[in-house]
């Protein structure tokens, strides 16, 4: 059974989604304790708006669903009382429910931002960080492949994506609204990541002039400002520059604000610009911009919550395109869950379908002296062979038949592990009568003469193999 544990913008708000936020070394603890004997998969996807657990579970009875998704709250906040308080915030999905909501969230459709270019690529790294840590299976390989077919279709055949669809794009618009003509305006990106690129890049196109790109990796900032004709500036210098700026848009990945209040306090006064007007807008998870700041005299403090609503006048522009990224969605859903469905059918023709490329990879190997394609090949014939058989359990799963016996029966008909060594077959044949032309000459035919062929194994199957 498909399940989920989800805490998102809808029901939590950015103070509570940074309490429930993991660290990289926190998943990477959660990944090494994740799997048990009934969790057998799991996979966490996290984004500024959202941290959503996905797992496995082997059984679907609602007592060992429970019990699998309280193992993993606890694990996710290392302690039962924390995971309890987890529980009470999050949503929980199970089967279907759980694989149309990612599928959702990989099409855009389930973000702030309606639309969101950039989830589609966090959605990759989720699951890229899954698969190095050896906790997505079968099924989420399966359930992330077809998510991230969904957003592609989305973005390619609708207009979902089109136009201002990005948080940091959208915070840049909120900023030219709120401080006015950005020509004459100082603004500071604090984070060149694809979020803090996006309001770079924005920025630059309602007109910003006077950009600067601040990031602990003093290179990367460069590369953005040249992009935008900016100027990069050292992390340690941050402070000064959000002092001397009129803007500041923080997209980092901290865990810990990188903008104190202390700091910008010390260094307003050190700038003689204590008091000046100072729009500050962050939009990390968790918060990178101590809220203390707004204490100071000036300051205006924008967080994702705060930015949300402006957000949803330009999701207007895209709701057109919906009802076809609905479509979409639901038909690689389906896809998926009939994949689910025959789970069963895989599972009990599983011995068989090895025993017989096994058998084929060896004789093509053996005709063709090419391993690579005796491999592809094998799996080409296996996949036909198996097409019949495979449709036949389908159809008994369907109809609630125990799927052993069938699986068994088609086991012994085709696999030949337990064939004994062939031997000559003897079948008594009565004496045929003796005719007037017995002795008569043969007459002689020319045979066309054939070059010596390799013998080959033999592959006379004994008799109780028919049996």
């Amino acid at each position: 059974m498909l399940i989920s544990i989800a805490i998102d913008f809808r029901q939590a708000d950015v103070a509570t989604r940074e309490h429930f936020h993991l660290s990289e070394e926190r998943l990477t603890q959660l990944y090494r304790t994740a799997r048990s004997e009934i969790v057998t998969e799991a996979a966490l996807i996290s984004t500024c708006n959202r941290t959503e657990l996905y797992a496995w579970v082997d059984g679907d009875e609602p007592a060992v669903v429970d019990r699998a998704v309280q193992a993993l709250a606890r694990r996710w906040m290392r302690t039962r009382t924390e995971g309890d308080e987890l529980l009470r915030t999050a949503t929980r999905r199970v089967g279907e429910e759980a694989a149309r909501h990612v599928v959702r969230i990989a099409a855009g459709l389930e973000s702030q931002v309606l639309g969101d270019g950039q989830i589609l690529g966090q959605l990759k790294a989720a699951y890229k960080r899954a698969s190095r840590g050896h906790t997505a299976g079968p099924v989420l390989h399966r359930l992330f492949e077809t998510a991230l077919r969904a957003g592609k279709r989305v973005q390619t055949e609708t207009s979902l994506t089109a136009g201002r669809n990005s948080v940091g794009a959208e915070a840049a618009i909120t900023a030219s609204q709120r401080f006015g003509n950005l020509e004459n305006a100082r603004c500071l990106v604090v984070g060149a990541g694809k979020t803090g690129a996006r309001a770079t890049k924005q920025l630059h196109k309602l007109g910003a002039r006077d950009l600067v790109i601040v990031n602990r990796t003093f290179v990367t900032a460069q590369d953005l400002a040249k992009f935008v004709g900016g100027r990069a500036a050292p992390f340690e210098t941050l402070h000064v520059e959000a002092a001397m700026a009129d803007v500041v848009i923080v997209a980092t990945g901290s865990e810990v604000p990188v903008i104190t209040a202390g700091g910008l306090q010390r260094a307003r006064e050190a700038c003689a610009a204590a008091g000046y007007a100072l729009l500050l807008m962050d939009l990390s998870l968790p918060r990178n911009i101590d809220a203390r700041v707004t204490e100071q005299p000036g300051i205006t403090l924008v967080d994702l919550d705060t930015l949300h609503q402006p957000i949803l006048s330009a999701e207007m522009m895209r709701r057109d395109a919906v009802p076809v990224a609905n479509e979409i969605c639901e038909n690689e859903i389906s896809s998926f869950m009939d994949w689910i469905a025959n789970m069963p059918a895989r599972d009990a023709i599983k011995p068989l379908r090895a025993a017989l490329e096994d058998v084929a990879r060896r004789e093509v190997a053996f005709a063709s002296k090419d391993a690579g394609m005796a491999e592809r090949a094998a799996s080409r014939i296996v996949a036909k062979l198996l097409a019949g058989p495979m449709a036949a359990l389908r159809r008994a799963l369907q109809r609630g038949e125990p799927l052993d016996a069938q699986a068994m029966m088609l086991l012994e008909m085709f696999s030949p592990a337990n064939a004994q060594e062939p031997r000559a077959i003897r079948t008594p044949r009565a004496a045929a009568p003796k005719l007037a032309v017995e002795h008569a000459p043969t007459p002689h035919i020319p045979v066309p003469h054939e070059a010596p062929r390799e013998r080959r194994p033999s592959m006379v199957l004994a008799p109780e193999q028919f049996t």
